[in-house]
């Protein structure tokens, strides 16, 4: 499967950092979490486990309240392979401002596609799956009843944690408000929390190389970051140069036109963890 995103005018974007949930605020309302995900845009914090059996969530913090579950949300298995689906249910009471609200809910998942993924920018990404999540969540209190219904299509690359693309259809069923939201949310930036003790090569690979067409660049989504790559001929001359997606792991670069011979490639150019490597131009 191929999908085109490179003509994407995104409705909205989302910055997103992942650390451990120890030591955290809020951490003794998760005690089973590993990990939280920062969701700068919607100042959101997520707990959750990413594995080893299950892609877990075990509540939030919004706005300085917490949201812990009694019974977690599993939303999908690992692995989970192409064409399967999952099913899941997650409970628990909340405390919104002194308001009881009893939380029940469902999770349905599936991973229903496989391919490549062009995005804004030239980039094209291998190794993407989609995924299609569709949560029911139901809210009781005193004043009534409020359900959510959100269905998102997500697309996620290789090793990273968070989404690409997100597609959201998000529904209110209560008594005093029916709304229906519909947004496109893409990646602009993801930073796995690590020590800044040392700071790592930005290792990277290129493929097919020799090239005699498109060249895509490859870099590891939880090393170095690379912000810029520089592509030199023999004779030192600086002939192309790449602003990468700050989050994202590959870029691609067309070589059809330029003459046969050896070039050389380097990620993050004058930074003390630059890596260079030849390419060949047939």
């Amino acid at each position: 499967m191929i999908w085109d995103y490179s003509g994407l005018v995104t409705q909205d974007s989302y910055n997103v950092l992942i650390l451990p949930s120890s030591p955290s605020p809020y951490e003794d309302d998760y005690p089973d979490a590993n990990w939280i995900m920062e969701i700068a845009a919607a100042s959101q914090s997520i707990y959750c486990n990413f594995g080893p059996e299950f892609f877990e969530f075990f509540g939030g913090v919004e706005q300085g309240a917490s949201y812990p579950l009694d019974d977690s949300d599993r939303f999908w298995p690992y692995p989970f392979e192409y064409g399967e689906t999952w099913n899941d249910s997650m409970s628990g009471t909340l405390n919104a401002q002194g308001m009881i609200i009893n939380r029940s809910g469902t999770t349905e998942s599936t991973l229903n596609g496989y391919g490549s993924l062009l995005m804004p920018g030239g980039f094209q990404l291998d190794d993407v799956t989609r995924v299609q999540l569709d949560r029911e969540i139901i809210d009781s209190s005193f004043v009534g009843v409020d359900i959510y219904k959100i269905n998102q299509i997500r697309f996620y690359h290789d090793t990273l944690l968070a989404p690409l693309i997100v597609h959201t259809n998000f529904q209110i069923i209560s008594e005093l408000d029916t709304t229906v939201i519909d947004n496109t949310e893409l990646l602009q930036s993801y930073t796995v929390g690590v020590s800044p003790i040392e700071q790592p090569k930005a290792e990277f690979g290129m493929f097919p190389n020799p090239a005699s067409n498109n060249v895509q660049v490859v870099w590891s989504s939880f090393g170095a970051s690379t912000n810029k790559i520089e592509i030199r001929d023999i004779t030192g001359r600086v002939i192309k140069e790449l602003n990468t997606i700050f989050g994202m792991s590959a870029t691609t670069f067309d070589v059809s036109s330029w003459a046969s011979g050896v070039y050389t490639v380097t990620v993050n150019p004058g930074q003390n963890n630059s890596t260079t490597k030849k390419l060949i131009v047939e």
